[in-house]
């Protein structure tokens, strides 16, 4: 998988790959955070063992799921994960520090990514989950220029427990990039 390191807007944010050396990163970033981040189930704040086991399982050199953190000043604002879901189809997630939320950081960061994965990755299916009442998280696909696609029943885990049959499932909204396909068989009822 390449790696990326590109500036967004006009200052001295980045997008750029995450690796296993920037654990400490995902640790402090992660210090003020009540709620589940990018990197799994996990609610709060990541320890540094917790931060080490995140970016094992999001390592870029192992060709699965990948993490883009949203780098300014040598801080880590938050984070794009590029999620291989079938040969040819990716999805992104994202996650912003609570503090750095409103700011269009989120819709920078996504656009970049979905381009990226789109243009230079040549991944011809990039598309989001979103939960259907995350207005934040609509209004960004919206503005980016993604298209509704599907509303999809119980189809997005909730990850309140490991074992996936004892776990909640939560409808979820597609959006897709532009320029992706439209799906080969329907994905809503």
């Amino acid at each position: 998988m390449r790696s990326l390191d590109q500036r967004l807007g006009d200052g001295d944010l980045r997008l750029r790959t995450l690796d296993a050396a920037d654990a400490a990163l995902v640790v402090e970033a992660t210090s003020g955070e009540p709620g589940r981040s990018l990197w799994g189930p996990h609610l709060g704040p990541y320890s540094a063992d917790d931060a080490r086991a995140a970016m094992a399982d999001w390592d870029p050199a192992a060709g699965g799921q990948f993490s883009l953190g949203i780098v300014h000043g040598g801080r880590l604002l938050g984070a794009v994960g590029l999620i291989p879901e079938n040969p040819g189809s990716m999805e992104l997630a994202y996650w912003l520090r609570p503090g750095e939320r409103g700011k269009g950081i989120a819709s920078q960061a996504v656009l970049a990514a979905s381009a990226w994965t789109y243009e230079e990755l040549g991944v011809p299916r990039v598309w989001l989950e979103i939960y259907p009442d995350n207005e934040p998280s609509l209004r960004l696909a919206e503005r980016i220029g993604y298209r509704f696609e599907a509303h999809v029943p119980r189809h997005c885990r909730d990850w309140a427990h490991e074992d996936p049959a004892r776990d909640t499932w939560h409808d979820c909204v597609i959006w897709v990039y532009p320029g992706t396909p439209a799906p080969r068989t329907p994905l809503s009822v």
